[in-house]
């Protein structure tokens, strides 16, 4: 265990302190109610993990726009106060055990399904986000504000259901990946084509959250930071891209892949273990 000799060591971010550096990553379970609401059965789900000593959980994506902004029906919803009492049930769980609770949030853009959610998804452009996907249309500015401002509100929801801080989802070609990808993002105006454009939705939503939380709040970032695709962003494209961001994120969540190449996403068999490592290390 010496090369791992940090692992239990305990970690400070801010307002948060984390006992030890063992972390359980955002994963979907269809363990939400059909209502968006979190049952008894997913509480002790990760319950289980804190009592194992997990210093800190990922509490799995939760929708911040129902239902265009649906990735599931069977996903957490944080789009409405309704959902705060059940949220703080979790909390208080797994603080009892000593663990941290971090909550995911996120829109599907144009990965949202048609057929779930109503109507034509949304994204930064006409594209869709797999070969063979639904086509969605491009956000106006003035949906794109709200939405941002959708962020904002559900990120205030979540520090008020006790979660010690929340992680905004950017990756995984989801809506803001949608927009930080050039795979996806065909726009023409403020919000398409330069690093510092394609980065202004992601960065205007990590603003509109500080606002929110306040300046002790952490505010985790999930990214694909090499989307591993042809005309994608690279791990330097990324690294570019985040140069716009850092200012309000306090820790980065690092990931890789869209949808296209989602072998390297969720790990295809063959790949080592820890491959991707070398991301981690240059963000």
């Amino acid at each position: 265990m010496k090369k791992y000799e940090n692992i239990f060591s305990p970690i400070v971010v801010k307002n948060l302190k984390i006992k030890n550096r063992v972390i359980m990553l955002p994963m979907g379970t269809n363990f939400a109610g059909p209502n968006g609401e979190i049952l008894e059965e997913h509480i002790k789900y990760y319950e289980q993990r804190a009592k194992g000593g997990t210093g800190a959980i990922i509490v799995e994506n939760a929708c911040v726009s129902f239902p265009i902004g649906s990735n599931g029906t069977t996903q957490l919803r944080i789009n409405e106060d309704r959902f705060i009492p059940g949220l703080y049930n979790l909390t208080s769980r797994l603080h009892k055990h000593g663990a941290k609770a971090i909550l995911q949030i996120n829109h599907a853009g144009a990965s949202a399904a048609p057929g779930r959610i109503g109507c034509q998804p949304v994204s930064s452009s006409d594209v869709p986000s797999k070969t063979g996907g639904a086509i969605p249309r491009a956000m106006t500015k003035d949906e794109i504000e709200e939405t941002a401002q959708m962020y904002a509100l559900a990120a205030k929801r979540a520090q008020v259901a006790g979660f010690d801080a929340v992680e905004i989802h950017a990756g995984h070609s989801y809506l803001i990946s949608q927009f930080l990808s050039p795979v996806y993002n065909k726009r023409t105006d403020e919000f398409g084509g330069s690093f510092e454009n394609r980065a202004r939705f992601c960065k205007m939503i990590i603003e509109k959250i500080r606002k929110e939380v306040g300046e002790f709040y952490p505010i985790f970032l999930r990214i694909s930071a090499d989307e591993l695709l042809e005309g994608g962003n690279t791990l330097e494209d990324s690294l570019q891209i985040l140069e716009y961001l850092d200012f309000g994120v306090d820790v980065y969540n690092v990931s890789a892949a869209l949808n296209d190449s989602i072998q390297y996403q969720i790990d295809a068999i063959h790949l080592k273990s820890g491959w991707r490592v070398y991301m981690a290390e240059a963000v």
